[in-house]
């Protein structure tokens, strides 16, 4: 049976309910599209179906979490609905975790080309071109706090090109796409093709990263299917704020200038790989050299990261340093750990806990009586996951305090 070509939009988790976030300070410039950004790039999914022409919209789960949203997210997806079904285009929705279909108010009404795949078992539709069956269409919902029941997919016993819809699946990894010939999956925020063969199973992303978390380009997935029945995915950006995590690499002899000269060669290709993006930048400073021995986060650190933003607050299209990372281990030369100073002893002191993994690094200790239970007692307890880090900090902290005693001993 030959197979008709067919070209869908596959997007997932819009998430138009969470704005940015996971950032200490935002430019006034950046404040609305911080707020905004969820919208913007949901819109542009749906510019990129109408542009391309698409036979449907496939949007596998978590769309909006309408309790969070309010009632403008149900009119901004009524209206974008509403334009794509004056183009012939059809939208068929998968229910994820925030967004199953008894959740949309039955007193908006959606148009007839939007289908809600239903909870608890697979549902089929057909979708035509003129009066002639060209795909198969299958999904369902999941349901809130439950587990997904994806047993029902299977492929058109009579040969149409069938694709199914659904918020993650409950088949084993590999296996994904094995029941259909396109399996649109979401419940991630990262792009993903997780099965190829026999089908394609695609996690399409989320439109707009919201966190440093969730860096690189965001978009949602074109889908070719030619005569043949090959599937070909074509990825299209459609953030409108951009996360990135950029590694600068030190050398011993580097200072503060050179440091800063290399972020800013860094920053003049990040504007040429992202045009017309703005960027929001985490640097992460690795290498060797005693400036990282001062890359505090509430230090030094600090400071530079300061000059950075007023460096290039202005500039269109912004780039945005969100933070100044060194997560690299204090570099002391071996005589200081042998030095009868202070900072000879705050070295062996760290060195010895650093090598004790049974030392206790809690501060409950530390706290009033009245004050051991509760909150008070959850702040002082160091996860072990965060006790690096924390010796890092306090290698780095020592040092930087040790520093600036001996600047005024001199003065």
């Amino acid at each position: 049976m030959s197979q008709v070509p067919l070209r869908f939009v596959h997007a997932s988790d819009l998430r138009l309910d969470r704005p940015l976030g996971g950032v200490t300070e935002v430019p006034p410039s950046l404040r609305e599209a911080f707020l905004e950004a969820p919208y913007m790039a949901a819109e542009q999914v749906f510019e990129t179906a109408l542009a391309e022409s698409a036979d449907a919209v496939l949007l596998s789960g978590n769309v909006v979490d309408l309790d969070q949203a309010g009632p403008r997210a149900a009119a901004f997806l009524t209206k974008h609905f509403q334009r794509l079904a004056d183009a012939g285009i059809e939208v068929f929705w998968a229910g994820g975790q925030v967004d199953p279909p008894d959740a949309w108010p039955a007193s908006i009404r959606l148009p007839e080309t939007v289908h809600q795949f239903g909870v608890g078992r697979v549902e089929s539709y057909e979708l035509t071109r003129g009066d002639k069956p060209i795909a198969r269409i299958q999904g369902v919902s999941r349901s809130p706090g439950g587990g997904l029941d994806d047993s029902g997919f299977h492929r058109d016993a009579n040969g149409l090109f069938t694709v199914g819809v659904a918020f993650g699946t409950a088949a084993s990894r590999g296996a994904e796409g094995d029941r259909v010939h396109y399996m649109a999956l979401g419940g991630q925020h990262r792009r993903q093709t997780v099965d190829q063969s026999p089908g394609i199973a695609h996690y399409a992303g989320t439109p707009q990263g919201r966190t440093p978390a969730e860096p690189e380009a965001h978009g949602c997935t074109v889908v070719s299917v030619d005569e043949t029945g090959h599937v070909k995915t074509l990825f299209v950006a459609t953030d409108v704020l951009r996360w990135v995590t950029e590694t600068v690499e030190i050398t011993a002899g580097c200072d503060e200038e050179a440091l800063l000269r290399l972020i800013g060669q860094k920053a003049d290709k990040l504007r040429e790989k992202h045009v017309g993006r703005d960027l929001l930048v985490t640097w992460k400073v690795v290498g060797r050299g005693e400036l990282r021995n001062y890359l505090r986060p509430d230090g030094y650190g600090a400071e530079l990261l300061a000059q950075l933003r007023k460096q290039w607050s202005k500039q269109s299209p912004a780039l945005w340093s969100v933070a100044l990372e060194c997560h690299e281990p204090l570099q002391a030369p071996g005589e200081w750990y042998d030095e009868e100073t202070i900072r000879g002893d705050l070295l062996r002191q760290l060195r010895e806990v650093e090598q004790d993994k049974a030392a206790n690094l809690s501060l409950e200790n530390f706290l009033p009586e009245d004050r051991r239970e509760g909150v008070y007692a959850e702040l002082a307890e160091i996860p072990p996951h965060e006790r690096k880090e924390l010796l890092v900090g306090a290698a780095k902290l020592g040092m930087e305090l040790i520093s600036c005693a001996d600047d005024e001993d001199e003065d």
